[in-house]
């Protein structure tokens, strides 16, 4: 009886998290690195940034973000998915002609044949926005825009952005790089996983079983990690540089909404 041909098996997707990773295998000392490959060192320095950017409070998605953003007039409803869309770029109809419809203008807009929304300034959808790369109008190339301290992607024309008819394209970078010592954390979170993943006894990650002996009878007890309540990894340096960015412990970073702050600039 032969056996039977191995299965190929794909890997299972993964969710992208960060642009980046926090650090790359060359910031990893010589002396750790050990027998692994770049690719393992690659693999384990992702996993590392990942948990560090949650535990951070979602901050520093790495750099070199990019994307292409359409301008819309309103968000995706149920079942269209979720491609790009800012609050700042308004909600309303695209129509261009209303007509009637059994002795009623539909759409219903008295007094205007027209529905266009034109912001003068709008936000893109990622921020920290760190350049705006190219936009088109209606396909070609369109110079005449800023991008302000406060990420509001201006007109300098005097004109008015088109969130009608997918005929503004916005191409930028966005993300934001750790500190070093948010890279060095990186660094040795992911040093401690890998000894974890060798079995080397040097692997400093607390562990849940523990066996202690008292009178006499010894016992295996589990570790409450209460630390891990608290947003910690119980790794001295890592929590000193989780303790600075996110004193709190906060799941993602605070926002600030007031009825005084504009959510767009429309051109009057």
């Amino acid at each position: 009886m032969t056996d039977p041909e191995p299965v190929d098996i794909p890997p299972a997707p993964r969710s992208a998290v960060l642009c980046s990773p926090w650090a790359s295998p060359s910031d990893v000392p010589e002396a750790w690195r050990g027998q692994e490959s770049t690719e393992e060192w690659q693999r384990v320095l992702l996993l590392a940034s990942e948990i560090l950017f949650y535990l951070s409070g979602r901050r520093f998605y790495g750099g070199g973000c990019t994307e292409t953003a359409i301008l819309r007039s309103r968000p995706p409803s149920a079942g269209q998915g979720a491609w790009p869309y800012h609050a700042t770029w308004g909600d309303c109809g695209c129509w261009s002609a209303a007509r009637l419809v059994n002795g009623w203008l539909y759409p219903p807009e008295p007094g205007a044949w027209s529905n266009h929304y034109s912001p003068m300034a709008v936000q893109l959808p990622r921020s920290p926005v760190a350049t705006v790369t190219a936009v088109l109008q209606n396909g070609l190339p369109f110079t005449d825009f800023r991008l302000t301290r406060s990420g509001w992607l201006e007109r300098t024309d005097g004109g008015s952005w088109s969130v009608c008819n997918d005929s503004t394209e916005v191409s930028y970078t966005f993300g934001e790089p750790p500190p070093e010592s948010g890279v060095q954390a990186t660094i040795e979170l992911a040093y401690q996983l890998m000894l974890s993943m060798r079995n080397d006894a040097r692997c400093q990650l607390p562990r849940r079983v523990q066996s202690v002996t008292r009178q006499g009878v010894s016992m295996t007890i589990l570790d409450p990690q209460e630390f891990l309540s608290d947003g910690r990894t119980g790794l001295y340096a890592v929590d000193l540089f989780l303790a600075a960015v996110n004193p709190e412990s906060r799941a993602q970073r605070a926002y600030v909404f007031s009825p005084d702050l504009p959510s767009t600039i429309i051109r009057p």
